[in-house]
């Protein structure tokens, strides 16, 4: 008789914790400023690798907004059907990040940010790390990932200067630097 009462009340707990985690969850994605970003990657010849792209890119934006101050949800959105629709909608067109046959690491991205307040276009921001050889596959991916950081961090600086998104501030520069 005790364990079918205790497996009713743990199965009634954890009922409670799923019912209130969707709660949250529902109330958590209907906040109005949520940022959708929209990555525009070049056709390669994997989809899995644009996803993957997309995914670090905005998981990137959403990390620099968030030390920035940015409180809201920075959310991947993969089309945008009508822009107009989307009140805070940042669109980020990677031209290119690719490494040159002399091991620099190049990447060049355009990108646009829609608020109620109207569209700004941000400019083009570019970035290089250069790749030692022997470095092996981790080094090849930090190094991408340099190139990549310093582009967005421009253009998350650029963001915080526009004062279109609400409680976002701009980057501290480091002591000693």
């Amino acid at each position: 008789m005790k364990t079918s009462w205790f497996l009713n009340s743990w199965r009634a707990g954890m009922l409670f914790v799923l019912a209130a985690t969707t709660g949250f969850a529902a109330e958590r994605a209907k906040d109005p400023l949520t940022l959708k970003v929209y990555v525009n990657v070049p056709p390669t010849w994997s989809l899995l690798v644009d996803d993957r792209i997309s995914e670090m890119f905005v998981d990137a934006v959403r990390e620099l907004l968030v030390r920035r101050g940015f409180e809201h949800r920075v959310d991947e959105v993969r089309f945008v059907d009508d822009p107009a629709k989307t009140p805070y909608l940042l669109t980020i067109n990677l031209m290119e990040w690719r490494m040159q046959r002399t091991g620099v690491i190049n990447c060049t991205l355009t990108a646009s940010l829609q608020t109620p307040r109207g569209i700004k276009q941000l400019g083009v921001y570019h970035n290089s790390a250069f790749h030692w050889l022997g470095s092996g596959r981790l080094g090849l991916a930090r190094e991408f990932d340099e190139a990549a950081s310093g582009a967005l961090n421009e253009l998350c600086d650029d963001i915080a200067r526009t004062e279109m998104l609400p409680g976002l501030r701009p980057r501290r520069s480091e002591p000693g630097f």
